[in-house]
């Protein structure tokens, strides 16, 4: 028997089943009739605590409100078939679809003759078409799928980030349940890294791709729980004392002068010294602002002693950090090819990053990436 990790994704089965329906039958055949009325019955119970339901493709897997749907192997996989066939990537069904509704959507989409004249319009349901681009197999941006709502409020949070006003806690604790939630089913979250689109953004993508791939290699590792939480949290907050640098300062497209320079390393301590003045903030989070650029061998910054070794989490961090900054466009370098990039991570194995870290965080990479 199929157990199912959400309730929102037993739809699935059903919807695949009224697809079929229509195609084989006349929408008044009794099969179709009954196949329509399961499904409106799973959207009716959806729409009890929630407002709409989206059913979403990307890079060949079904989403189910912005989530990766396991545990329906070949009904994903056809269903995955049957939207590419008619060039919808996206379904969003809206709270108050009537049964007359969803039977003239499945009727015109997907039904004899379907498609002549183009998507039609209907007042709750929305479509999200493939573009030429898809279609020609490029790569799209992964903000148009997977739109997490608190992301947007943590951006808001560290854009206007003042030591004078209280931390908001919530906007980090909600993003960290979030992206717990969102890949908890997931073996390649490494898919929804987001691409830079403007230097001024920069700080804030990084940091949500550096909380993404820390969190993959934790959970790589056999990381759960409580501990793989307080791990999303910390590298979240790992670049907070950045957003107190001054932005002709960090925004800058030429070369840092020395004072410069040093004023961006104060990021660590200043971020410290942020997190220690709120409250609820996980140990860990301040550990990893204090570390994430100290070397797993010793020197980096801050300069603390020569011996101090860097906390495991502020480790996995730092093997993140640099991997998604080699990734991206910069003002000063083009990004890096994943072989240069794979290169440079094994030449700092054992000096700046700890080797044990580095070998299974590659084979992650290289597993992913098949």
């Amino acid at each position: 028997m199929i157990t199912y990790p959400d309730r929102n994704d037993h739809i699935l089965p059903d919807l695949l089943g009224a697809i079929n329906s229509i195609r084989l039958y006349s929408h008044k055949h009794p099969q179709a009739r009954t196949s329509v009325d399961r499904v409106m019955e799973r959207l009716d119970q959806v729409f009890q605590t929630e407002e709409k339901l989206a059913i979403g493709v990307f890079n060949d897997n079904m989403l189910v409100n912005r989530k990766p749907v396991v545990g329906v192997g070949k009904v994903s996989e056809s269903m995955v078939k049957v939207l590419k066939e008619v060039g919808i990537d996206q379904i969003v069904f809206l709270k108050g679809l009537y049964q007359e509704e969803f039977t003239m959507f499945l009727m015109e989409t997907f039904g004899t003759g379907a498609g002549s004249s183009g998507f039609m319009d209907y007042s709750h349901i929305l479509l999200g078409r493939i573009s030429e681009d898809e279609e020609k197999g490029e790569d799209t941006n992964v903000d148009s799928v997977m739109d997490l709502s608190s992301s947007k409020d943590f951006i808001w949070m560290l854009r206007n980030l003042d030591p004078q006003n209280p931390f908001n806690f919530k906007a980090v604790r909600d993003l960290s349940v979030d992206l717990m939630d969102t890949f908890r089913y997931s073996a390649t979250p490494l898919k929804y890294l987001a691409e830079v689109k403007s230097e001024d953004e920069y700080t804030y993508v990084h940091t949500i791709n550096v909380a993404l791939l820390s969190m993959s290699l934790a959970k790589h590792i056999g990381i759960s729980g409580s501990e793989l939480m307080d791990i999303i949290y910390a590298a979240l907050m790992h670049d907070v004392g950045k957003m107190l640098v001054p932005k002709e300062i960090l925004n800058k497209t030429g070369p840092l002068t020395p004072d410069e320079f040093e004023i961006i390393k104060a990021h660590t301590v200043n971020g410290v010294m942020y997190l220690c003045n709120q409250k609820e903030i996980p140990r860990i989070a301040i550990l990893a602002a204090l570390e994430h650029h100290i070397k797993y061998s010793g020197g980096g910054y801050p300069n603390i002693t020569r011996d101090w070794k860097p906390h495991f989490v502020s480790q996995i961090i730092s093997i993140a950090d640099i991997y998604d900054a080699l990734r991206s466009n910069r003002p000063y370098r083009a990004r890096l090819e994943h072989d240069q990039i794979m290169g440079i991570l094994r030449h700092d194995a054992g000096i700046g990053l700890n080797p044990q870290l580095v070998e299974v965080f590659i084979e992650m990479l290289e597993g992913q990436s098949n």
